[in-house]
């Protein structure tokens, strides 16, 4: 990918772009510039935005908040950061992410605005939901993929009340449509890719599930093997806030490969957090490798995941796509007072957790224990600390966060209802 500030030019960093860019017209020589660099992967360019100590680069402008608010001394040292207007080569999600060991502002906020078609669109937030923790294999912490549907410029800024960046924050460009999984040009040379895989056997009560070369996994990116562990004993519910609810059925793959991307190629996972994500048609997809597979009495009993901090031993997670908390109020396109989940996504994940309810003989209505393997971020439960926890849970039962939203929250207890009835052991 190529980027350019519009104004001014970009200003190339560790890795040389290979068409040069020339300032705009009327370009203010002493602006700022992007910094661009390329990541490991094709799917991503990168660009830093602060350096390891948090000071701006040259990539931000600075403002102090505007004189003469009505909390003046509330406001003193708060702090604008913008980059401008950037644009480039087609992406479809952004991702933010910073130093795992950095201290982050907790009132900073973020707001984005896309380029796309020739014109920018409104701002939006972007959701900062921390990550920090939340799998062991993670490497930074970070926000969720933002879907931006084929775009090919962003601006975006930040605002600090204390005036402050999390250190090394870099600004990500996700292309998935690079991904050689979802390249017809190379897709028959890896059919013998586990990408490629189908389930061993059809199991008892299992749902249609998508299989992971279904939304285009590049299976290169991910740690080889599976992630095993001994028992399920709960199922987590999340939501995926990937800043859009009104997403084309088309649309789905490309979005769960933004999140696949986001988090092995710039937060450093081994693999998709989730072992299943549900989209608002009703379709079941396979996140987390082997998570079809896993079952009691076989060789994948169980599948780590990397979906709640300090608490995916013993759990997996199920992440209905999209965002189910009110007013907007965790980013993205606006979700209005009641953005409660589909009727189709509702059935289909009452579907998956009969299934996996029944593989590990789990009582839908019924509680459970699991122990905290601390790691801070969002969990606040010392190690070694038992929470009881309905054997299906949300996200924020074990974490400090608003996952899944609160209008899918308050449907868990029809949901548990729903699949008991499933089992016949309501």
């Amino acid at each position: 990918m190529q980027f350019r500030k519009t104004i001014p030019a970009i200003a190339l960093g560790v890795v040389s772009l290979t068409v040069p860019i020339a300032a705009s017209a009327g370009t203010n020589s002493s602006s700022p510039a992007i910094e661009a660099t390329t990541a490991d992967s094709s799917q991503v360019e990168s660009a830093t935005l602060t350096d390891n100590n948090g000071k701006p680069s040259r990539s931000l402008s600075v403002k102090a908040a505007p004189k003469g608010a009505a909390n003046e001394a509330a406001t003193r040292s708060e702090k604008v950061f913008s980059t401008g207007e950037v644009t480039g080569e087609e992406f479809s999600s952004i991702g933010l992410s910073w130093k795992k060991e950095s201290a982050v502002d907790s009132g900073l906020t973020a707001e984005t605005r896309i380029h796309r078609d020739g014109a920018w669109g409104p701002w939006q937030n972007v959701p900062l939901g921390l990550d920090d923790g939340v799998a062991e294999e993670a490497k930074r912490a970070g926000a969720p993929a933002f879907y931006t549907d084929d775009a090919d410029g962003a601006e975006v800024r930040f605002i600090s009340p204390k005036g402050s960046l999390p250190q090394d924050l870099k600004l990500s460009f996700i292309d998935p449509a690079k991904s050689p999984a979802t390249s017809s040009s190379t897709s028959s040379s890896s059919s013998s890719s586990s990408s490629d895989r189908e389930p061993r056997t059809a199991q008892a009560g299992q749902p249609d599930v998508k299989l992971r070369k279904d939304w285009g996994a590049d299976e290169s990116l991910a740690d080889p093997g599976y992630k095993t562990q001994p028992s399920i004993k709960a199922a987590l519910v999340h939501h995926t806030v990937t800043g859009n609810n009104s997403y084309t059925q088309e649309q789905v793959p490309q979005i769960i490969n933004g999140i696949y991307i986001q988090h092995i190629t710039v937060l450093g996972y081994g693999d998709f957090p989730y072992h299943f994500v549900v989209d608002r048609f009703g379709g079941i997809w396979e996140g987390r490798k082997g998570s079809i597979e896993m079952r009691p009495g076989t060789e994948i009993p169980g599948i780590l995941g990397g979906h709640a901090s300090g608490f995916n031993t013993n759990t997996f997670g199920v992440a209905m796509l999209g965002n189910f908390e009110p007013n907007n109020s965790e980013g993205g396109e606006d979700t209005g007072p009641d953005p409660k989940p589909t009727d189709a996504m509702t059935t289909s994940l009452a579907d998956l957790l009969a299934w996996k309810a029944g593989q590990y003989e789990l009582a839908p209505e019924g509680s459970t224990q699991l122990v905290s393997a601390g790691g801070g971020g969002t969990n606040p439960h010392p190690t070694g600390t038992v929470l009881d926890v309905p054997v299906i849970s949300a996200h924020k039962d074990v974490n400090v966060t608003a996952c899944p939203g609160a209008k899918l929250y308050e449907t868990l207890p029809d949901l548990r209802k729903q699949v008991a009835d499933r089992l016949g052991s309501a």
